[in-house]
């Protein structure tokens, strides 16, 4: 049964992309400039270029803030006991 890829457009016969290489199963995501598909594991949209900003970036500070802050809260409660 042929399909079309979700990255490239191009006819595909099975799981794998003849033009582009790319599985077709993959997890993918959708630009926010040109609205295409594009696999998540690039860090650029694979049509128009645009980066891709990482979900992570503000997370992991946060959470070394909230570490240092119960840390300092632990300490905080055992000396005043």
């Amino acid at each position: 049964m042929a399909a079309t890829c979700h990255f490239c457009d191009a006819r595909v016969v099975g799981e794998t992309c003849g033009s582009c290489g790319r599985d077709q199963a993959a997890r993918r995501r959708v630009c926010a400039k040109c609205k295409k598909m594009t696999p998540v594991a690039e860090p650029q949209c694979s049509h128009c270029g645009q980066t891709f900003r990482n979900e992570l970036r503000w997370k992991i500070p946060v959470i070394m803030i909230m570490f240092v802050v119960a840390i300092g809260v632990s300490v905080a409660v055992r000396l005043n006991l």
